[in-house]
């Protein structure tokens, strides 16, 4: 049986339960496909990642990662990339955690990304200053050497997106593993969303776990001034 860990990254600011079913929905698409799950892995960026003033600091988003996995007995927050001085690509994001998992678990298990269609939408983004928040051999790389998952969206159109990359091969689309969740579709909650709540004093209780409704309260976070 093929064995693999799985890797969320993103800024988790704050972590919903749309991030925890990312992942469970992963997680039984390759069970079903007799691949076993080591572990699933949540990477907070740094805080070098952008300069909004919406993303609150790594110490607090890493937190909330903890606590929204305290109850999981296959999910875990790491530290490792939101700890870094300055923002690390994916790839070597990925690179690292599969030392890691290697490591833990033994030199037969990969590693694969999972994303909603949303992140690969922003395959194409240009930054302020003109470079590629993609690049495209990091993309293929990926896909080829690790494994891509992706989870469908509302308004996302993640294949149109690979299929408009005119340096993306053809044959990479039919190696990216779409899933969709038709148990619990929690796609229209976001991040965004729970910080807007926040902001207007409305409640997000059953959008976040507990426990990180709780470490937003005593930190008094997403607050306005």
């Amino acid at each position: 049986m093929k064995r693999v860990a799985l890797l969320a990254v993103g800024s988790f600011n704050p972590p919903t339960i749309a991030h925890l079913r990312m992942l469970e929905v992963a997680r039984c698409h390759l069970e079903s496909k007799d691949t076993q799950v080591v572990e699933g892995i949540m990477s907070p960026v740094a805080d070098s990642y952008n300069n909004k003033s919406t993303l609150i600091k790594a110490n607090h988003r890493l937190e909330m990662v903890r606590a929204a996995t305290k109850s999981s007995e296959w999910i875990r927050a790491d530290g490792w990339e939101c700890t870094r001085a300055t923002w690390t690509r994916t790839l070597d994001v990925l690179a690292h955690h599969r030392e890691q998992v290697q490591a833990k678990f033994g030199s037969d298990v990969g590693l694969m990304l999972v994303v909603g269609g949303d992140v690969v939408d922003s395959f194409t983004r240009i930054l302020p200053d003109g470079s590629n928040l993609w690049k495209s051999a990091d993309i293929i790389k990926i896909i080829t050497e690790f494994g891509l998952l992706v989870l469908s969206r509302d308004q996302s159109h993640p294949m149109a997106t690979i299929e408009k990359m005119s340096e993306i091969p053809k044959n990479l689309a039919e190696k990216i593993e779409m899933i969709v969740d038709d148990v619990c579709p929690v796609s229209v909650v976001s991040s965004t969303r729970l910080r807007a709540a926040i902001s207007a004093k409305k409640s997000i209780k059953y959008a976040t776990p507990d426990e990180v409704i709780d470490y937003i309260r005593i930190n008094d976070l997403y607050r306005s001034s």
